[in-house]
């Protein structure tokens, strides 16, 4: 105990008689240990939440009917148990049926889904009006709005051709919204998978089942197999397309960052090996009075290694805190993003603070181990 108090009063004292080098490497340690906390946040924040935000433009994983199968309504549900059991983190989902109604004595191509779902997979939708919320509301795509004329509160009176070539009693509905997408729905009329099975009974049937998974290609891959051994009516298929350019802009993004995190720890390392190795200068003659004294090298180069470790701890604490600060302003301004910081960033920061000082501390082992008591005490 007496030892570790005596080293613990040699490395303060050392730190009081040369405060402006301390402050300066404390600086050089804090602004590094700020950016390399900075950095881990958004490294470990950014993507995920990235991630989180593309699955929401877009299915990667698109279900359809296994050959001359037909995929339905319940198939879906068993496709969802089988993904629980998987443990994948399931973003959103939605079944889409396609059908022929016919206006007017004219067809239109419909499509029904459930609405909840599928505007939560497509938040993209510009709807002017509001989503169908009771039953015989429907939307209406722009380029039928441009051919018809619709507006929002029309009613349609739509008919479904029977099989032996009569047509079936006329349905009335009524326009609730007027749907935007940029895509084929604009072509469109959608509404619930309930009205159309109630115009056009079909048992219950859907073509397609659209599933965004948070999980990179290969993951994607072996769930698309699950669900084809699970579910022998069902087919599924990775979206390759939209799955590799989220993964190249996420694994992009995560390359940048560990690119400026080696910077940056090298130049905190230089700095602070640059600032010990001043120290080592101004010190030669009390170096060497130890030496004369009897204190051996490698005791010296603890002291000197021990001043850098305790410098690192302090600077790496100073930098966790204000790293967390700049982390959350740069995800909230530059990505719109929630911080999500852990409490394990403030130790790591310190342990990797002390690891860079303690290693440009110890680069200066050479200077200390090569003072000559006689030269030094001599004025040579």
């Amino acid at each position: 105990m007496t030892r570790a108090r005596m080293y613990l009063r040699m490395i303060t004292r050392a730190f009081v008689r040369r405060l402006s080098r301390v402050v300066i490497a404390s600086l050089a340690i804090v602004v590094g240990a700020t950016t390399l906390s900075a950095l881990g946040i958004i490294t470990y924040t950014v993507p995920e939440q990235m991630a989180r935000e593309l699955r929401s433009y877009g299915a990667n994983l698109v279900v359809s009917a296994a050959g001359t199968q037909t995929l339905r309504v319940s198939d879906m549900e068993t496709i969802n148990d089988a993904l629980t059991g998987t443990g994948a983190s399931l973003v959103g989902h939605a079944p889409y049926r396609q059908d022929n109604l016919l206006y007017n004595q004219q067809p239109l191509s419909v499509m029904a889904t459930d609405f909840g779902l599928a505007t939560a997979m497509r938040p993209y939708w510009s709807i002017d009006g509001e989503l169908p919320a009771q039953p015989g509301e429907l939307l209406v795509g722009r380029d039928l709005v441009k051919r018809y004329g619709f507006e929002v509160g029309d009613q349609l009176s739509l008919v479904a051709r029977a099989e032996a070539g009569v047509d079936s009693q006329p349905v009335t509905v009524t326009v609730s919204g007027l749907l935007r997408t940029g895509g084929p729905e604009d072509a469109m009329l959608l509404l619930s998978l309930a009205d159309l099975e109630s115009i056009l009974p079909a048992d219950g049937r859907i073509d397609m089942i659209e599933y965004s998974v948070l999980a990179d290609q290969g993951e994607l891959e072996t769930i698309a197999q699950l669900i084809d051994a699970t579910d022998t009516a069902a087919h599924a298929q990775v979206v390759k397309r939209i799955t590799k350019s989220e993964s190249g802009v996420l694994l992009t993004l995560r390359a940048l960052i560990w690119i400026v995190s080696v910077i940056i720890g090298a130049l905190t390392l230089i700095s602070v090996t640059t600032t010990m190795n001043a120290v080592v200068g101004e010190r030669a003659t009390e170096l060497a009075l130890k030496k004369a004294l009897g204190a051996s090298s490698r005791e010296l180069v603890g002291e000197f290694i021990g001043e850098g470790v305790i410098l690192g701890l302090f600077g790496g604490l100073l930098g966790a805190v204000a790293g967390i600060a700049v982390g959350g302003l740069v995800t909230q301004e530059v990505f719109n993003l929630n911080l999500q910081a852990s409490w394990w960033v403030v130790p790591l920061t310190m342990v990797v603070a002390a690891l860079v000082s303690g290693l440009g501390s110890f680069l200066t082992v050479r200077r200390i181990i090569g003072i000559n008591p006689a030269a030094v005490l001599g004025g040579e």
